[in-house]
């Protein structure tokens, strides 16, 4: 309606407008005219012309009129169509007081978004900085524990080959002839500890630095005391006067041999080629018991 009520008042308000220029128009050409003929008017012209005249006056009056009545307010046929333009024009201001609220409110929420986005991207940036750090010293200690493994492969490497170099020195390489047969009693020989200890006296009494501890059954382990026995080395006279008596005329040497005493066996086995003797011998391990009994076997003689 208030689109209407415009259109209406803006196409009248043309009209009156176009009117009044037609009428000031003719009365300018008709003056020009009259001053510039220079001959008599002709009677009908003039009558035609204050004919137009009159009719655009009267049109003029007319519009103006129907205009006055139109924007009076005192018109009892119009005030119903104000008063409903007014509230048209009043509801439209209200909705455009609220959709400019609305804008101004989406306005600061997404202004408000924008600072919020802002402020996630910022911290963001500042998670991927400190995780590009840790990162970088995850890499550091990745590549020292590399280096520190290689570092320990090489060490292992060189303790491995150490170690081998040691067990071949520790190995002694022996080479044993070919054992016989014989029927000659032992006479029992233990070497330990780099010593030399004989189970026996020459007078066949038990020697006192070998403890034999008896059993039930007869048979008896023999512990020998460290520190008592004789060294081949330092003590190879007394050997060389010691070993033909415990063998006496139909004995020979049953010797057992422990795992620290391979150098004392070789220079015991320099006395005993020397004074020409028949001996076995027999290994054992490093914690191996010695157990003797009347029905044990012996090493039998090389």
């Amino acid at each position: 309606m208030d689109l209407l009520l415009d259109t209406l008042c803006d196409l009248l308000g043309t009209l009156v407008l176009i009117a009044c220029l037609l009428v000031v128009t003719m009365q300018e050409d008709g003056e020009g005219d009259v001053k510039k003929s220079t001959g008599p008017v002709e009677p009908e012209a003039g009558i035609l012309e204050e004919k137009r005249l009159e009719h655009a006056r009267a049109e003029l009056d007319g519009l103006q009129k129907l205009r006055a009545q139109l924007q009076s307010e005192d018109d009892p046929s119009t005030r119903p169509l104000i008063t409903e333009l007014l509230a048209l024009r009043k509801t439209a201001e209200v909705k455009r007081q609220e959709r400019a609220r609305q804008d101004e409110l989406a306005g600061k929420m997404a202004e408000q978004k924008l600072r919020d986005s802002g402020s996630e991207i910022a911290r963001l940036r500042e998670q991927d900085q400190e995780l590009e750090r840790k990162l970088g010293i995850m890499n550091k200690d990745t590549e020292a524990a590399r280096q520190r493994h290689a570092a320990l492969e090489k060490e292992l490497a060189d303790l491995q080959l150490e170690l081998e170099s040691v067990n071949d020195l520790k190995v002694e390489k022996l080479r044993f002839p070919r054992e016989r047969e014989v029927n000659k009693p032992p006479a029992p020989v233990i070497l330990r500890y780099g010593q030399v200890f004989p189970l026996y006296n020459p007078d066949g009494s038990p020697s006192p630095y070998v403890k034999q501890a008896t059993a039930a059954d007869g048979t008896f382990t023999a512990m020998v005391q460290q520190g008592q026995g004789l060294n081949p080395a330092k003590d190879a006279r007394r050997l060389r006067e010691l070993l033909p008596h415990l063998l006496g005329k139909d004995r020979y040497l049953t010797i057992y041999v422990y795992p620290d005493s391979f150098t004392t066996f070789r220079d015991l086995k320099k006395i005993i080629f020397e004074l020409g003797l028949e001996y076995g011998l027999e290994l054992c391990t490093e914690h191996r018991a010695l157990i003797f009994s009347a029905t044990g076997s012996k090493p039998a003689p090389l």
